[in-house]
């Protein structure tokens, strides 16, 4: 078996270390820290590693010294600068001496992680190490390890990236597909849309991504190929290929689909379990009464598929025992045309009554309704007109002061992603200062209120070549900062607009996804 490729992280702060040997342990690589330079200068030397990432002020010996003595033994391995002080005499030494790139300090695991992917992809793998990590031909990952977020699903891969693709209704019908794929290098982030897919003559549908990472492939063929996504949508259908970069975090937001399957005949039990595992579903097929009775015990998240041929005339009585112990649970009865029995169904709780719909697709329909995600009740918002934001301010639990800048009419105290931001930072028990207004967004303001916190995120629509709510984030400042300028404090974070030039028109899925991320972005730092 080959090895995974090594990453060396040489930093002199701890927290710096166990981040990347977070970020990248999840991505297949072997990582290695140390908070020493010499020591890593001498592990450079005697190992292989596929790239080291470098800070450039340490103590004993810093990263140019590190870079000069390193180049002089192995004058190839890619080396990418982290810093908290990119200034113009560091990266020109840098570069002279061979470095790839640079991120600065703090980064967000998106950051690391493309800058990681954008100097492999111009570094490529030595010819016998490629041929020795050549992944055998791929397989589709065992169902139980899908995961779905809402209708997006993913499944972790043995290399440590995440396959993700989407379950989408009504395809069967559609006598037309045309698809949208993410870029390579893309940042995707959870909830918000990574691909589009439009079916006949009705407008695209946005995809959220179910995981945020950075995209690292795509399925070239799809395109060219689009009935997979509605025969085969977690096989030869799916999207792309994610390093994740919020696995730990973001998991508790995605869940498998759990199919109990009560059908007493094996051949079509076997025919029917099949076709739920390509749509992304765990199934257990039960065939018998007590089976059945069994299952009831541990029903949460699942949903109940009675095949009512093979049942007979037992199965409204079967039906009426699983309402009595479940209540609860989504029951889907699946019948031949013209059955005798369906009103004896209807007279029980069911979810839905289906005529053939493994002989139609319309299973995968039937499915993404069962497993929709009932979203708690909003609160009730406050009446009366509302007003512009020009600025959120908050004091986070790490004692950092951090204020968001909005461009023109993207925030509103009473509605939209403004009222949003404010609720789940009110949720988080932060205090909030709301400033009404419209923000001053020139470069010298900008700075000024750097210069007073610890943190500016300046929120802007803006064309990023994305799809509609898609989230761009620029920290990286240019060389010509002077070391310990407010400006190293500022992020950009650039929204897609919506067809009028605004977010007002997002849905609200997206946006609350997207108040998500910004929310995050302010409570971390």
């Amino acid at each position: 078996m080959a090895e995974n490729p090594k990453l060396l992280v040489v930093d002199d702060e701890e927290v710096v270390c166990q981040a990347c040997r977070r970020i990248f342990s999840r991505q297949g690589f072997d990582v290695e820290t140390t908070c020493d330079a010499r020591e890593g200068l001498a592990w450079a030397k005697q190992k292989k590693y596929r790239i080291i990432l470098l800070d450039i002020k340490m103590p004993n010996m810093d990263g140019i010294q590190f870079l000069e003595s390193l180049r002089e033994k192995d004058p190839e391995v890619p080396v990418l600068i982290i810093t908290g002080y990119p200034s113009i005499p560091n990266a020109a030494a840098a570069m002279r001496l061979g470095a790839s790139d640079y991120v600065t300090k703090p980064f967000t695991s998106e950051e690391i992680t493309r800058a990681v992917q954008r100097v492999l992809a111009t570094r490529p793998e030595p010819v016998e190490a490629a041929a020795a990590a050549e992944p055998a031909p791929a397989e589709v990952g065992p169902v139980e390890q899908v995961l779905f977020w809402h209708e997006s699903w993913f499944r972790l891969e043995a290399d440590g990236s995440a396959c993700v693709g989407v379950v989408l209704s009504g395809l069967h019908r559609a006598n037309r597909i045309a698809i949208r794929l993410p870029r390579i290098g893309e940042v995707v982030y959870q909830g918000l849309p990574m691909a589009s897919v439009a079916a006949g003559d009705a407008p695209p549908v946005l995809v959220p991504a179910p995981i945020s990472g950075v995209v690292v492939a795509v399925n070239e063929s799809l395109p060219q190929h689009p009935s997979r996504l509605a025969t085969d949508p977690c096989g030869e259908g799916w999207l792309a290929c994610v390093c994740t970069t919020r696995y730990e975090e973001e998991l508790k937001n995605c869940r498998p689909r759990q199919v109990l399957l009560v059908n007493a005949n094996p051949r079509s039990a076997e025919e029917q379990a099949k076709r739920l595992m390509a749509l992304g579903c765990q199934v257990q097929t039960l065939s018998d009464r007590d089976a059945v009775s069994a299952a009831l015990n541990d029903v949460e998240g699942r949903v109940l598929i009675l095949d009512a041929v093979s049942w007979g005339d037992g199965g409204p009585e079967l039906v009426g025992l699983i309402n009595s112990r479940a209540p609860g649970l989504r029951v889907v009865v699946v019948a031949a045309q013209d059955a005798a029995l369906e009103t004896a169904y209807r007279k029980k709780k069911i979810f839905y009554y289906a005529v053939e719909p493994f002989a139609d697709s319309e299973i995968a329909d039937i499915l993404a309704a069962a497993f929709r995600v009932q979203e708690p009740p909003k609160p009730e918002r406050p009446k009366g007109p509302s007003e512009p934001i020009s600025t959120i301010a908050i004091t986070n639990r790490q004692g950092h002061k951090v204020q968001l800048m909005a461009g023109p009419g993207l925030l509103w105290r009473n509605e939209g992603l403004g009222y949003e931001i404010g609720q789940k930072l009110l949720a988080m028990m932060f205090p909030v200062v709301i400033t009404p207004g419209e923000a001053n967004l020139t470069p010298a303001n900008i700075l000024k209120t750097a210069g007073a916190c610890d943190r500016v995120l300046v929120l802007l629509a803006r064309d990023s070549g994305l799809l509609p709510g898609g989230l761009a984030r620029h920290s990286k400042p240019e060389f010509a900062v002077e070391s310990g300028d407010a400006a190293s404090k500022i992020t950009t974070l650039a929204v897609q607009p919506d067809a009028v030039g605004g977010i007002a028109g997002l849905d609200a899925r997206t946006r609350s996804a997207l108040a998500d991320h910004i929310v995050r972005e302010m409570a971390s730092y």
